[in-house]
């Protein structure tokens, strides 16, 4: 279904709905679209998956119109913290039971992004009254956003974008070359790590760095034409990467890799928790939680905490060293400190996807292959 996305019928289709006459109102032109990415929807992945996952999505659009309706009160709270807790939920059950409900519900959207979405629509929702019924359904339902993100908030869909056509050429003259990237780099990435024999050194270590920048262009491509298709109906959808790979340190990668996931983070996890305002020792405990969870996000398998846990150890190391002033890098390397350091978290960053790929015992065997020279 993510490929859809590079067929010229949708861009022209989306090319159309931004012609809509801007006399209409704002709630007119959101339902318009959200209604076309519904029926695309439908027949893309069919009525059964369609009827789950859009009864879904519509159970938290109206909680959140009641939400912005409702007076205060220990009612209103309740129902917020039941909402919330009902997305949390369905997060849970996704993972748990992924593999059951894409064999009963094909081809189904991610329902770990529509849950991520769901609790930035409610929050808004609760703290801000601001939300209607048109904004909910794009935040929810706009095609473009539902398999892979950025992840949105409703506030995106507040403000309107007119003449863009020049940044969505940009966008497609970036995307596509991306996807062609990632794919080429894809044909280096070595699977069935266990099945592997007589396979040299050099090709263990040429496809970590396949593997590193497949996540890179991939990703980041298909992002470039979300966020044209977003541009071309209207409407900005947050930027998601910015050149990570020149990042200076772990923090900074973070602010550059998938941001809308990492400030989603920030927002609804860390900073909740406290964030860095009680002390040192309960932020580097916020990191290791927050990334533990953005691992487990991601599915319910050991890697992937791994993958989360060393990144919030990462961060941890770095909020101790900042918090001492230790720059043991800086001092010893003088005006070379940048390039090696982008050079170091590059490295750190690419034996994390070693993690996020392969399951442990798979990343054991890669390991020792990467050392039999």
């Amino acid at each position: 279904m993510l490929q859809t996305l590079t067929l010229p019928i949708i861009w022209l289709l989306f090319y159309a709905l931004g012609q809509i006459p801007r006399q209409r109102s704002l709630g007119f032109r959101r339902g318009l679209v959200a209604g076309a990415s519904l029926m695309l929807l439908l027949l893309g992945v069919g009525l059964q998956t369609f009827a789950f996952y859009v009864a879904l999505g519509l159970l938290i659009v109206l909680a959140g119109v009641w939400l912005g309706s409702a007076r205060d009160g220990p009612g209103r709270r309740l129902a917020f913290l039941v909402a919330l807790g009902g997305v949390v939920i369905l997060i849970a059950v996704s993972l748990r039971f992924r593999d059951y409900l894409q064999k009963f519900f094909v081809l189904l959207p991610s329902l770990s992004y529509l849950g991520f979405r769901g609790i930035a629509y409610l929050v808004s929702a609760y703290r801000e009254r601001r939300v209607q019924f048109s904004g909910g359904l794009m935040q929810m339902f706009f095609l473009p956003m539902l398999f892979l993100g950025p992840i949105s908030r409703v506030e995106h869909f507040d403000e309107e974008v007119q003449d863009a056509h020049r940044e969505v050429l940009q966008r497609l003259a970036m995307g596509f070359p991306m996807l062609i990237a990632g794919n080429l780099c894809g044909r280096f990435v070595l699977d069935e790590i266990l099945r592997l024999t007589d396979t040299p050194w050099w090709e263990f270590w040429l496809g970590a760095l396949a593997n590193s920048f497949e996540f890179y262009f991939t990703f980041a491509g298909y992002s470039h034409l979300i966020i044209g298709l977003g541009l071309l109906v209207g409407f900005r959808l947050p930027e998601n990467f910015n050149h990570p790979y020149i990042a200076t340190s772990i923090g900074d990668f973070w602010r550059r890799w998938h941001m809308s996931l990492s400030f989603w983070i920030r927002d609804y996890l860390y900073i909740p928790l406290g964030g860095s305002r009680k002390g040192l020792p309960r932020k580097c405990g916020n990191l290791l939680f927050a990334m533990g969870i953005c691992g487990i996000w991601h599915g319910l398998e050991m890697h992937y905490l791994v993958w989360g846990l060393y990144h919030g150890f990462l961060l941890a190391v770095e909020s101790v060293m900042t918090h001492w002033g230790w720059k043991p890098l800086q001092r010893i390397l003088g005006p070379t400190y940048r390039p090696v350091k982008v050079a170091l978290i590059f490295s750190l960053v690419t034996f994390s996807w070693l993690l996020f790929r392969y399951r442990m015992p798979e990343m054991a065997a890669y390991l020792k292959g990467m050392v039999s020279w």
